[in-house]
């Protein structure tokens, strides 16, 4: 053991080849092996915590990864995972000091440990993107939780090379071109999560901002219509919806408002049925069994028209067009729903009422849309206030549904907005953060 460097961190003693610890946390991990923090002569053997003392197989392999003698002590896997847990925490306490840490490769045991630290982080707040920053000489990192971005930490300047790197590797992204924006993804599988990660690089000022965007993996439950509380009426109207023989019907809002969730949910209401669903997405972001789920690209051409043009040759009863964007998606999507399909598809707009607006701006008429529109939905999201003297936990959507005749289902973006302040479950301030002045009529946004 006289060949090891001891590093003593936070009261406990770890040990290291240079900066590498002697047992990766991945291989401790595997093996429910975890290295104590009470040796007080380095001649004695490595105490180490495993939930099996009498596993002689596995403490032979803990000696030869040591190379030298251990003194076993039993513990059970929560407390193992924990102890693992603060030896991370110390380990990157000690990697951030620069003059341990400068040199350090994006392949090396502490790099791995912090990106993967930073994604359980995350997951276990709850956040949806994680944002790596070049911010002065520091490295921001940022959350998004409930919708809004708070700091989580920041770190030396010196360490983004070897993330970002290390994120790169993960994600298949070239890492000698800095000058471009990258996108990537890999799966990954942590100590506490899995989780799907969508990796996209931006050159600024500075260096490269990274964005992660967190998307569950396959054992993510789809919400069904009723678990969203939409509204009794308004819950109704879209199961009427998604269980009709054709048309087309559409989801409005900003980018985060929750429009493929809510479609999601629609289609997981008639998945049961001897239908065949068939989504066009970019990206596919929550796996939806019972589906099939194509990815757009357009890199090579394969447009949400080039895909929905190939999916009408499939046989489906069910469409779901990720977003309209053009005149092309727009035209051939209500040529589908004419022609016994049902379509369901979200547009880019402030209002249910925009709608009509943006698909004339895309050539499609309110005559056109007489025989086949099923209705425009518009949606928020706010969060909600289990009370003042707490902060907010979680979100609520809000709706208004415009039918084709021009009637609201129940009631408009903002009528329904000051219900939720009325029934305690958000506050004005969130009302007027999400919607601006709650004095205008939202609707005609």
């Amino acid at each position: 053991m006289c060949n090891h460097v001891f590093a003593r961190l936070s009261g406990n003693v770890f040990y290291f080849r240079g900066m590498e610890p002697l047992l990766s946390a991945k291989w401790c991990r595997e093996h429910d092996v975890a290295l104590l923090g009470n040796l007080n002569d380095v001649k004695q053997p490595y105490p180490i915590a495993v939930t099996n003392d009498s596993d002689d197989f596995l403490l032979q392999k803990v000696r030869a990864e040591l190379g030298g003698p251990v003194q076993a002590y039993m513990k059970n896997k929560a407390e193992i995972h924990q102890i693992l847990s603060q030896n991370s925490d110390s380990i990157e306490e000690e990697l951030l000091k620069s003059e341990n840490g400068q040199n350090t490769s994006w392949e090396s045991e502490p790099i791995v440990n912090l990106v993967d630290s930073l994604i359980e982080q995350a997951i276990d707040s709850k956040a949806t993107d994680i944002h790596l920053e070049p911010s002065g000489k520091s490295l921001r990192i940022r959350l998004r939780q409930d919708g809004l971005l708070n700091d989580h930490k920041s770190l030396p300047l010196w360490i983004q090379e070897p993330i970002l790197v290390r994120l790169k590797i993960l994600s298949e992204i070239d890492i000698t071109d800095k000058r471009i924006p990258h996108d990537g993804a890999f799966i990954f599988n942590g100590f506490r999560h899995c989780a799907n990660i969508r990796v996209s690089t931006l050159p600024v000022q500075g260096g490269e901002k990274c964005v992660l965007r967190i998307l569950p993996t396959t054992s993510h439950q789809v919400s069904k219509l009723s678990a969203l509380r939409l509204g009794s009426a308004n819950e109704v109207f879209l199961k009427n919806v998604f269980n009709s023989p054709q048309g087309l019907f559409l989801v409005t809002g900003p980018t985060g408002s929750g429009k493929t969730t809510t479609l999601h949910a629609g289609l997981e209401e008639i998945l049961h049925k001897q239908v065949n669903v068939t989504t066009i997405e970019d990206p596919v972001e929550y796996p939806l069994e019972g589906a099939a789920q194509v990815q757009v690209n357009e890199k090579y051409g394969f447009t949400f028209a080039v895909a929905l043009r190939a999916i009408l040759r499939q046989d489906p009863d069910v469409i779901m067009v990720g977003e309209i964007r053009d005149r092309e998606t727009a035209q051939i999507a209500l040529r589908a729903a004419q022609t016994g399909h049902l379509v369901v598809s979200t547009l880019h707009t402030n209002s249910a009422k925009a709608g009509f607006t943006r698909l004339e701006d895309l050539g499609i008429s309110r005559t056109a849309l007489q025989d086949s529109l099923l209705g425009i939905m518009a949606q928020r999201l706010v969060r909600c206030r289990p009370a003042q003297t707490l902060p907010y936990s979680g979100r609520q959507a809000v709706v208004e549904i415009l039918t084709p005749d021009g009637n609201y289902v129940d009631g408009t973006l903002r009528e329904n907005a000051l219900k939720l302040v009325n029934d305690g479950i958000t506050d004005i301030a969130e009302i007027e953060r999400v919607f601006g002045n709650v004095g205008c009529e939202m609707s005609d946004v």
